[in-house]
Formats: structure tokens, C-alpha cells, sequence
């Protein structure tokens, strides 16, 4: 559990976490509907996770391309806390193959062939990266 968990129970940074362990896990055992799925969360907890931190909330969507647009707008400014986390990775979501992403995934099956997912997972390894993971390691999240 993160300092960031909120009233209702949401942690970001920690679901962040726990999604792409499993998302890995998934891709790895060639589940690619699973892994592809849960990627789509890493990015989108990545991103609520820098909002959070800059704003102290996130909205209550799951549009990726939205998310990182709302993330490179509120943290980009003069001052902004969060503006070394939002990297290259951060800012091509709107027009990366993961932007395609949704939560209504969960009702198609199947859906994601293994190149896809795989992308999808590398797309995600890449925001957490430079996000959550690195907001750790420099103690903005505990």
C-alpha cells in the first residue's frame, strides 16, 4: 500500500505494480488477451499516479490518450513536481499501439494476437518505468 491510497480503497501506484507483474507473467505464458489487457491498466495507473502526485487526484477515466494528455498539461508546467517523470514514453501514448486500448476488453475473447500483446506489455514496461518505478526509487512514492 502506497502513501497515495485513496478513501475508497484505489491505490495507483500499487496497482500499477501489481498489473504489470501479472501482465509479464501473462505474456509470458502466451495469455495474450490477459497480458495485453492488464498493460492497458499499468499505463493507465502510471498516468493517475502522476496526476495524483501533481494535483492530489486523477479523473475517473480510463481513456489513455485523454490520461496522458490530461498528464502532460497539468504536469509540464512551471514548478510542476512531476515534469522529469513525464518522458517520451509518457507523451507518445496518445499515438502508441497500447492508445488503443480499453477496459471494455475484458468482454472479447479472443482478441490480441502475441506481437500485439507483447507491444502492449514493452509499451507498458516502458511507462512504469519512468514513472511509478522511478518516482520510488526517488522517494516521491512510498
Amino acid at each position: 500500500m502506497s502513501r497515495f491510497r485513496q478513501s475508497n480503497g484505489d491505490d495507483y501506484p500499487d496497482a500499477a505494480g501489481k498489473h504489470f507483474s501479472d501482465a509479464r507473467t501473462l505474456v509470458d505464458a502466451a495469455r495474450h488477451d490477459g497480458a495485453a489487457y492488464l498493460a492497458g491498466y499499468v499505463v493507465e495507473c502510471a498516468l493517475k499516479s502522476l496526476l495524483q502526485v501533481e494535483t492530489g487526484t486523477a479523473p475517473r477515466i480510463h481513456l489513455l490518450p485523454t490520461l496522458a494528455q490530461n498528464v502532460t498539461a497539468a504536469c509540464m508546467v512551471a514548478g510542476a513536481k512531476t515534469s522529469k517523470y513525464v518522458t517520451p514514453s509518457v507523451r507518445d501514448v496518445p499515438t502508441a499501439t497500447i492508445a488503443g486500448w480499453s477496459e471494455t476488453m475484458r468482454y472479447r475473447s479472443p482478441s490480441m494476437a502475441a506481437g500485439d500483446a507483447q507491444a502492449w506489455v514493452d509499451e507498458a514496461d516502458a511507462v512504469y518505468a519512468d514513472t511509478v518505478a522511478s518516482m520510488i526509487l526517488d522517494g516521491v512514492i512510498s
